[in-house]
């Protein structure tokens, strides 16, 4: 799947785990054929924080890791609660 992230385009793509044991990756923005890479051996809000979170990188590159992750757990958490969920069909 194809996502455009601030004028940017990355190509995402799930798989069942990250070798290095984290729940998610992206190339930086000015890689060429950049990727996102999404664990998916994650419950489905830890999925949907993994999704924010590396959005947010894309985005936002200059961003520390902790306000990264601070900002996309708070957000994941919120859509959660309103019922939001991943739907990996064909990625």
């Amino acid at each position: 799947m194809k996502v455009i992230l601030r004028g940017k385009r990355w190509n995402l793509k799930t798989i069942p785990y990250l070798q290095d044991g984290s729940s998610g990756s992206i190339d930086p923005p000015d890689a060429p054929s950049k990727m996102i890479l999404i664990a998916l051996n994650q419950t489905p809000q830890d999925l949907l924080d993994t999704v924010i979170h590396e959005c947010l990188h894309g985005c936002l590159p200059d961003l520390c890791e902790e306000t990264i992750t601070e900002t996309a757990t708070d957000i994941a958490k919120t859509l959660h609660r309103l019922g939001a969920r991943v739907v990996l069909d064909g990625v």
